[in-house]
């Protein structure tokens, strides 16, 4: 390691190179007002050996690269340069033969006289790496190299991984039904510019990362803390001021408990089914908002028939949305979801009371309409019949979307809940009984 004297200028021309203190150029280049190339203030050499004394006999250690090295190639050099101005010319550009890899960026805004430059140099040969003092000196418009806004939040290392991994591993699970794939395209958008957002995606890639690992979701409990402060601000303000924002941390924070169904503390499914409800054209109304709401619908039939919730979702809101317009496979899925959830709202109070006889002719109608309409690309491309000799208890069935899988088993769910609440099989004596519950293991399998 060597400290570098002189610009490039001055060692060129033999000449004494004075370089005033805290001073960016040397006082020979700021005269002639020419651009002054500093070396570097220190420049490190390759080391090929070292000597060593052992037991008083000194022994040389020749480093060798190993077989299974990984070489990256090294771009050509790239220099950007603000063709608006003709001020850029002579000793300011920096040719290629100068130096053997640099990248020189220009903010396009400023003035020939106050021009900034970032340079950054990388030089081979020897293998010493350079960078110009000025390096930090970056230009304060956007450009193609620094595409982050201002303002946006300043993540760690471990926040940055928990975002990834909601992109990668969480969000396909809630665009399973959604073709425009908002939760993996549009909520890290919403994260980076609402705090509350940001700390529901936090808390619940958190937690899914806790439960792969078998480690402590400590991490998880304190973003979700920060959450719920957040939230119930939010809840604070009048009904009017809520926004899809608001109704996303709240179906993301459900899915956070849905995790862990020995804590679900249940709170905030009750506050969305009040969001949803007040929000009556967020099912219908396009781009977040309607995939949020969605979302929610299947997270309310789960919690309806895993957890014994009562269906509190107003489906009116949903017969206006434009799945029923569509053609497309997600659409196709998201009928027969809304056909499910209506039949588990029919049979809440079932035993009870018995179902109305009309309105399950009408929705046993809408369903059997469903899967006679079902398109070409819904059949199985693969079927393999139950062997339990094999260990395998269940048919195999291979299709060829996920929209596809999700949808069938809305369709056998819902085939059950017509079974169980059929008017004409109640009451039942023993025999129509053992009859039904063989007719629901049928279904299931």
């Amino acid at each position: 390691m060597r400290v570098g004297k002189g610009c490039d200028r001055c060692r060129h021309r033999h000449i004494r190179c004075v370089i005033p203190a805290g001073a960016s150029a040397c006082t020979p280049c700021a005269r002639l007002g020419r651009v002054c190339h500093l070396d570097p203030r220190f420049q490190f050499k390759a080391v090929h050996h070292v000597y060593q004394k052992i037991n008083g006999s000194s022994a040389r250690f020749d480093f060798v690269w190993g077989q299974e090295q990984v070489w990256v190639d090294v771009s050509r050099p790239v220099t950007f340069i603000n063709e608006a101005s003709d001020e850029w010319e002579g000793d300011d550009l920096v040719h290629e033969k100068d130096l053997p890899s640099t990248a020189k960026i220009l903010a396009p805004n400023d003035s020939p006289g106050q021009r900034r430059e970032t340079q950054s140099e990388v030089t081979s040969g020897d293998g010493s790496y350079s960078s110009n003092k000025h390096a930090l000196e970056l230009p304060n418009t956007r450009s193609p190299l620094a595409p982050c806004p201002e303002k946006a939040p300043q993540l760690s290392l471990r926040e940055a991984s928990l975002i990834r991994c909601f992109i990668q591993k969480i969000a396909p699970w809630a665009d399973i039904c959604d073709p425009q794939s908002h939760f993996s395209t549009v909520v890290p958008r919403h994260a980076m510019e609402v705090p509350m957002v940001l700390k529901a995606v936090l808390a619940l890639a958190a937690r899914h990362d806790a439960i792969l690992n078998m480690t402590s979701d400590w991490e998880a409990s304190s973003y979700h803390g920060q959450c719920l402060e957040l939230l119930i601000t939010a809840l604070d303000r009048p009904e009017h001021a809520y926004d899809e924002n608001l109704l996303l941390t709240v179906v993301i924070l459900r899915i956070y408990e849905e995790l862990e169904n020995n804590t679900d503390e249940k709170f905030h499914l009750l506050g969305s089914s009040r969001l949803i409800n007040l929000m009556s054209r967020s099912a219908s109304s396009g781009g977040m908002a309607e995939a949020v709401s969605w979302q929610f619908l299947r997270q309310a039939i789960y919690a309806s028939i895993v957890q014994y919730q009562h269906f509190q979702l107003d489906l009116r809101n949903y017969e206006r949305s434009s799945m029923f317009q569509r053609d497309d496979d997600a659409a196709f899925a998201n009928m027969i979801i809304f056909h499910c959830a209506h039949i588990i709202q029919l049979c809440r109070h079932f035993p009870e009371q018995t179902v109305e006889g009309s309105a399950w002719h009408r929705v046993a109608g809408a369903v059997d309409e469903w899967h006679g309409k079902k398109p070409m690309t819904w059949q199985p491309i693969r079927y393999q019949v139950p062997d339990v000799a094999a260990n395998r208890p269940f048919p195999e069935i291979w299709m060829m979307s996920a929209p596809a899988v999700v949808g069938m088993q809305y369709y056998h769910t819902a085939r059950i809940f017509l079974t169980l609440t059929d008017p004409q099989s109640l009451p039942m004596n023993d025999y129509a009984r053992v009859r039904f519950r063989h007719q629901a293991e049928v279904i299931c399998v």
